[in-house]
């Protein structure tokens, strides 16, 4: 039995996901395997992944959406942890010998992550995304977003997901924060504030959708408050959480160039919590930075 299980979800991945696997590959941790979730691609992933043999575990599924993949690989793996890696994404060599030692040495949680890079699509680097926390897990992605980022930087116990639902299928975008808040409410997560992942951006990922990105987010929250293992002053702030997402929404759409969208949840925002009333004010800076910047959003790559 392998220490470690990669689950590596991929649909339409041939343009990636070799860099994704030859990342596990080349990790400084060696006891892995690393389980390759097609899910259903219709372009050149399976002969892509091909040419690995049995260093990968090759599994093809019907198209039934992210979550399903993930789902599928957590029932195939067998180590005591699972890591997941999104097929446009990659590990820095280090990453799971730096979590497991972290884990090990801690003996309080179950689940790590870390700070990642954001990169082009050309894995060239923009900018280190770290985690900005105040207060536990749980209470952090309830109140301020999904403070644990992309969800190819965790790395968890496998016997978690012997108690908490798997990834809900009804979910694309938000999949994952609705995970890591169910985890939340049975263990801490342990965060590494150094980049060990590389998130690639390019007109293909899930959070180009900002409609997609409101259904999920505003479902997610509503299934968290209806946890009976949220604390109560955690619940007593319902409508400053849904507020403050409403406000992030609003500044998606405002990118977007979807203004009506735009006005509409920033309404909807100060209207469940007159303090969002300040976050107004940035916009029209960053709508004379769009100008300034060619119309892009100021600092976003090119």
């Amino acid at each position: 039995m392998p220490t470690v299980s990669v689950v590596i979800p991929a649909y339409n991945a041939a343009r990636y996901v070799e860099a994704a696997v030859d990342s596990v590959l080349g990790q400084t941790f060696r006891d892995v395997e690393v389980l390759v979730v097609d899910d259903g691609s219709p372009d050149r992933t399976e002969a892509v992944l091909s040419r690995y043999g049995n260093a990968i575990r090759y599994l093809r599924q019907e198209n039934s959406g992210v979550s399903a993949a993930r789902n599928r690989g957590i029932q195939e793996s067998t180590g005591r942890y699972v890591a997941f890696l999104d097929a446009d994404d990659t590990w820095f060599p280090e990453k799971l010998a730096r979590q497991i030692a972290a884990l090990e040495s801690s003996g309080q949680h179950r689940a790590c992550y870390s700070a990642h890079v954001i990169c082009t699509e050309a894995l060239t680097p923009l900018a280190v995304q770290r985690s900005v926390r105040h207060g536990s897990t749980l209470e952090d992605l309830l109140l301020r977003g999904n403070v644990v980022g992309t969800p190819s930087s965790v790395l968890c116990a496998r016997s978690l997901f012997s108690i908490v639902d798997r990834f809900d299928p009804g979910l694309s975008q938000c999949a994952d924060w609705d995970m890591w808040v169910r985890l939340a409410t049975i263990t801490e997560f342990l965060y590494l504030d150094e980049p060990l992942v590389t998130y690639r951006q390019h007109g293909s990922n899930m959070s180009a959708d900002p409609a997609l990105l409101e259904r999920d987010s505003v479902r997610v929250l509503e299934k968290a408050f209806e946890l009976p293992s949220v604390p109560h002053q955690v619940r007593a702030a319902r409508r400053t959480a849904f507020a403050r997402n409403y406000m992030v929404l609003a500044g998606t759409y405002f990118y977007a160039h979807r203004y009506p969208d735009f006005v509409r949840c920033a309404v909807r925002a100060v209207s469940l919590d007159a303090g969002q009333l300040g976050c107004l004010t940035a916009f029209p800076g960053r709508l004379a930075a769009r100008w300034v910047n060619g119309g892009r959003p100021a600092g976003q790559w090119r």
